[in-house]
């Protein structure tokens, strides 16, 4: 007996010993690690796709700790009378005051304080121009009075245009300061159309804070329901914490969703193909074994799940099953060799043992590569995938063989064997002609597939980010509003971010510096779109038009008593009144400086800005040029700048350059795991021939699709490398391991299990497709197509070029025994058939 057969001998002996104490351990575990798992939270913010010390990621930490990062609720009561949607609003507004102090730190329902404060200042914010020119059209016209109340005077000009202008200009400013007074009482923040009124609640959370914004919502909702049934009007709901909310839900539901489609449909073609609920079951529980320490481990090792990560639970169910599946095909086909107990799990375990690790193995390094990244998103996806499939390897050669021994003592009944193989194996071609007919196509497609590919690796990114946006009803109904709001009130800010200064001074400084950076230049030529500081909502030369308003004071007080008592009325609405000072960003309410101030209490060392109109943000280029030019802006070492935009650039460039670098890793990794454990054989490079085969054509289908690499299914690159090699190193494996000639009958039996393990793989990936995020479904339909064209490779590529190749170096006798036969005999379960099989194994072994 050899080593390799006496070693899986003796393991086999030892599990079927321990059967009950390995089932019983594995129970213990996998409750455990479940526990742990159920306690992972799932964070949909980009920010976690990469590492902490990312310049953006840094610069967001760091303005986190000084800039309030309060969430937001904007609810929105509209209907065609303006009296009902006033009177709703009213009641709406009242109801959402009573919300738990705790989650809710203010319902602003207007700026009735900001209007007030900018009327009791209101010759502060009059424009100087205007009150310079109704200073001097008043000191005209009191000079004018003094000339005409002199009775030696006589007027020989005709002053009655200049007269008319002053009065004008008396009265521009006069308009102004009554509009602003008539503004100062109104209520709610209210569309020009008058059909929109905006209520906006304020959080004391953040937006991505997804269990407390899940409790504002529905309180909200609740409210805004039972405000609908006394007033007939639409209310809708929009915000960050509702947008957030939606996100993590939609990433939540289609998550739980994969992983139990995915468990519903690979358990039903397990059954199908097996025909056997006790070995399916078996294969089912060592998976569930597999799995939940996976994500336990997750739990201790990373404590999240983000973007990338959040649909592992789909993809390890479906890619981590294939051990078992090969485990049990084999034992299975043992027991209709007439073996059973341990020595059909010594055949099982010893003749997949090869295969299924190299396979494990390769699987775990295509993952792996992904750690090797800077990119989080890449690194913990890495971590996950590979630690998961070691665990499931792990599970199918523990736990798997616990169980079918249990089995075994209790009637494991065996039928025939599934006719899956065998369609593939009649489908083969019985000559070397028409094996190398095949073998020469496929590899003159192949090599097609490498010019496309070329093709397609000279711009493979994905360029509008659009199209990598999250869509769910909640989603879209919370859009919907926003654009209606940003249309009625226009508030909507394209590409902003936020620039925190050390000081008040240094603030100024760098306000200075950014609008000198456009300074006469094209609107097409702009870097930002605006810059906003505290000093945009204090009034404006403000020591200037206290000189002006001291002057029309004297005049009003000292100078107008020559003028009818008509104008000296008119004047004494003009009077500036008394105790006017300079104000500073103190002065200000809370409505009209929050934007600005910070956690600490202080105002005026933040600024806000935003992308130049004809920078679409949207799009990588002009995102990347954009922050770049920035970035390189001289704003000084203590200024942080940071936002939304410069994280998303960062995962851009992140994934531009860890991308090829993980693809080269899982290659490199690949090679040595195949010398590892298949040597420098023929074998392997037939393995290697298939990766090859089926990666290239994955990426020129990809081409031919118009899919685009984007920062999520990047992965599924090394992915396929590593499934190019599982599915092809099963099959020569096996051939290996039967010898010569049995490229056929490895078809008719391993071909069927390497088959359902693309299927349960497929179905996976497949389960993506129903995720709201429109990158999650284009990884898993990069992922299908990779399945699909591997499991080609393996089942066409690999048969034929084992045919050719390594028959090559058998006996011509065995060149001629007929297929059918022996397909005949696989068919029949009798005890004299099982002998006529063995028999028919050792002639063609």
């Amino acid at each position: 007996m050899k080593t390799s057969s006496l070693i899986a001998e003796r393991y086999a002996r030892w599990i079927d010993r321990y059967r009950w104490l390995i089932l019983g351990l594995a129970m213990a575990l996998t409750a455990g690690a479940g526990l742990l798992a159920a306690k992972l939270p799932l964070h949909g913010d980009f920010s976690y796709l990469l590492p902490q010390d990312a310049p953006s990621v840094v610069a967001l930490h760091a303005l986190e700790q000084r800039v309030k990062n309060l969430g937001t609720v904007m609810v929105a009561v509209e209907s065609d009378d303006p009296k009902l949607r006033a009177a709703a609003a009213q009641d709406l507004r009242g109801r959402l005051e009573k919300i738990d102090e705790g989650l809710v730190a203010e319902v602003s329902f207007d700026d009735g304080a900001a209007r007030r404060f900018v009327y009791e200042n209101r010759m502060l914010y009059a424009d100087t121009k205007d009150l310079e020119a109704a200073r001097d059209a008043l000191a005209e016209k009191i000079r004018k009075a003094k000339l005409d109340a002199n009775p030696l005077y006589v007027n020989l000009e005709d002053d009655e245009k200049s007269t008319a202008g002053g009065d004008d200009q008396v009265k521009k400013l006069k308009t102004k300061l009554d509009e602003a007074e008539k503004k100062k009482d109104a209520v709610g923040f209210v569309s020009k159309d008058s059909r929109l009124q905006l209520i906006i609640v304020r959080t004391t959370f953040e937006a991505g804070a997804a269990s407390k914004g899940e409790r504002v919502i529905a309180q909200v909702a609740h409210l805004a329901d039972e405000t609908k049934k006394l007033y007939p009007v639409t209310v809708g709901i929009t915000g960050d914490v509702i947008s957030g909310l939606a996100e993590h839900d939609a990433l939540v539901k289609g998550m739980v969703q994969a992983a139990l489609l995915t468990a519903l449909i690979v358990a039903f073609g397990l059954i199908l193909y097996y025909r056997s609920i006790r070995a399916v079951g078996a294969l089912l529980w060592a998976l569930t074994v597999g799995t939940a320490l996976t994500f336990g481990y997750t739990y201790l090792a990373i404590g999240y799940l983000n973007l990338a990560s959040a649909f592992l639970s789909s993809i390890v169910v479906g890619n981590g099953i294939n051990f078992g599946i090969l485990v049990v095909a084999r034992h299975l086909e043992e027991r209709r060799h007439g073996k059973r107990g341990v020595d059909a799990l010594t055949g099982a375990i010893g003749g997949t043992l090869t295969g299924t690790l190299a396979a494990a193995l390769t699987a775990a390094v295509a993952y792996g590569s992904l750690v090797a990244t800077n990119f989080k998103g890449f690194q913990h996806f890495g971590i996950i995938g590979g630690v998961g499939m070691v665990i499931c390897w792990i599970a199918a050669y523990t736990v798997l063989p616990a169980g079918l021994a249990v089995l075994e003592r209790g009637g494991l009944k065996v039928h025939r064997e599934p006719r899956l193989g065998h369609v593939f194996a009649r489908i083969m071609p019985h000559s070397n002609r028409g094996a190398a007919i095949v073998a020469s196509v496929a590899l003159l497609v192949t090599a097609g597939a490498g010019v496309a590919t070329y093709q397609y690796l000279q711009n493979p990114y994905e360029g509008n980010f659009r199209n990598l946006r999250s869509s769910s009803p909640d989603i879209e109904r919370a859009r919907d509003w926003l654009g209606r709001i940003d249309e009625a009130f226009g508030r909507n800010i394209s590409g902003g971010f936020v620039i925190a200064s050390p000081t008040r001074a240094a603030a100024k400084l760098v306000e200075d510096r950014l609008r000198a950076v456009d300074a006469g230049k094209a609107a097409n030529q702009q870097l930002l779109g605006g810059v906003r500081s505290i000093d945009d909502v204090l009034p404006a030369d403000q020591e200037a038009k206290l000189a002006i308003l001291g002057d029309l004071r004297r005049m009003i007080d000292h100078e107008s008593k020559n003028l009818s008592d008509a104008d000296r009325a008119d004047l004494v609405r003009l009077r500036p009144p008394e105790g006017l000072r300079q104000l500073d960003e103190n002065d200000l309410p809370e409505q009209m400086a929050w934007p600005f101030s910070e956690k600490d209490g202080s105002r005026g060392k933040i600024i806000l800005a935003d992308a130049a109109n004809h920078y679409d943000t949207w799009l990588a280029h002009d995102l990347l040029e954009f922050t770049a030019k920035v970035e390189a802006l001289d704003l000084g070492p203590d200024v942080i700048m940071g936002g939304a935009n410069f994280v998303f650039a960062d995962v851009i460039r992140s994934m531009e350059g860890d991308g090829p670098k993980s693809t080269f890793i899982a290659l490199v990794g690949a090679l040595a795991v195949i010398a590892l454990l298949v040597g420098f054989s023929r074998h392997a490079a037939i393995t290697l021939v298939c990766m090859a085969s089926g990666t290239l054509l994955m990426l020129a289908g990809a081409w031919l699709a118009g899919l685009r690499v984007n920062f999520l299914d990047f992965v599924a690159l090394p992915i396929t490398i590593g499934i190019g090699i599982d599915y092809s190193v099963n099959i020569v494996a096996r051939a290996r391991h039967d010898g010569p000639g049995s490229a056929r009958q490895v078809l008719s039996t391993t071909g069927g299990a390497v088959a359902l393990c693309s299927y349960t793989t497929m179905v996976g990936y497949g389960a993506l497709l129903l995720s709201a995020n429109q990158g999650i479904r284009s990884f898993g339909a990069a992922a299908i197509l990779g399945e699909l064209t591997c499991i080609t490779a393996a089942l066409v590529l690999a048969p034929t070029l084992l045919q050719l190749i390594v028959n090559r170096r058998q006996r011509p006798a065995a060149e001629s025994t007929p297929f059918v036969a022996s397909a005949a005999n696989l068919e029949s379960d009798g005890p004299a058939n099982q002998n006529r099989r063995t028999a028919s194994r050792s002639a063609n072994g």
